[in-house]
C-alpha cells in the first residue's frame, strides 16, 4: 500500500516538474496558456489514476455471465444446439453439392454426340473427407446433335448387379467414362454407366 502511494506521489511530482519545464521553454504568452491547460489535464489524470484503477478492477472482477461459464447447464444446452445446427448445415451443404455436381455432369454428358437423355446419381462419403464414393450415369442413346443415327457404335449386353441385362453402346460408354475421369479426376471403378429406361 505504501509503495503504491509512493509511486502515485512520484508520478504527480514528475508531471508537475515536466509542466514547469515546458512552461519555461515557451516564451509566447498565448502558447503558455495552451500548455498550462494541457499540463493541467495531465496533472488531473495523474491524480485520478488510482481511482480509475479501482473502478476498472471492480468492473473486471464481477462474476461471469452464466451462459458463458463452461460448468453451467445453459452452456451444455447451447453447445448441443450449436452441434445440431452444425450437423444440419453440413448435411444440407452435402445435399446441395451432390445436386449441383449431378446437374453439371448431366449437362456435360448431354453434350456428347449420341446421348438423347441422361441422369446422374452422385454418392458422396459423408463420414470421411475421401470425396466421391460413386457416380452412376443413366444414359439414353439416341440421335446425335447432327441428326444422324450412330452407326459405328456396336451394341453389347452387360449383366448388372440385379441380374437384369441392359443394352449399352460401347463407344458411348467409354467416351462418357473417360470424360468424367478426366474432368473430375475420379477413378474408373467409381464410374458406372447404365441404360436409362423410358
Amino acid at each position: 500500500m505504501i509503495s503504491m502511494l509512493t509511486d502515485w506521489i512520484r508520478n504527480i511530482i514528475f508531471v508537475i516538474l515536466f509542466a514547469s519545464f515546458l512552461e519555461l521553454l515557451l516564451p509566447s504568452s498565448s502558447m503558455q496558456r495552451f500548455v498550462r491547460v494541457i499540463m493541467g489535464l495531465f496533472i488531473m489524470l495523474a491524480i485520478l489514476n488510482p481511482i480509475i484503477d479501482v473502478v476498472q478492477y471492480h468492473l473486471t472482477s464481477t462474476n461471469q455471465i452464466p451462459a458463458l461459464s463452461t460448468n453451467s447447464e445453459i452452456s451444455s444446452v447451447i453447445t448441443n444446439e450449436m452441434n445440431h445446427v452444425t450437423n444440419e448445415r453440413d448435411k444440407l451443404s452435402l445435399d446441395i453439392y451432390k445436386k449441383e455436381l449431378s446437374q453439371q455432369m448431366r449437362i456435360l454428358i448431354m453434350a456428347v454426340d449420341g446421348v438423347a437423355d441422361a441422369n446422374v446419381v452422385v454418392d458422396i462419403n459423408s463420414n470421411t473427407d475421401s470425396g466421391i464414393k460413386s457416380i452412376v450415369v443413366y444414359i439414353k442413346p439416341g440421335i446425335s446433335t447432327k441428326g444422324e443415327k450412330i452407326a459405328s457404335i456396336k451394341e453389347i449386353r452387360i449383366s448388372t448387379q440385379s441380374g437384369k441385362t441392359e443394352e449399352l453402346y460401347t463407344g458411348l460408354k467409354e467416351r462418357i467414362t473417360e470424360m468424367i475421369m478426366e474432368l473430375y479426376q475420379i477413378p474408373k471403378e467409381k464410374v458406372e454407366i447404365r441404360m436409362l429406361h423410358s
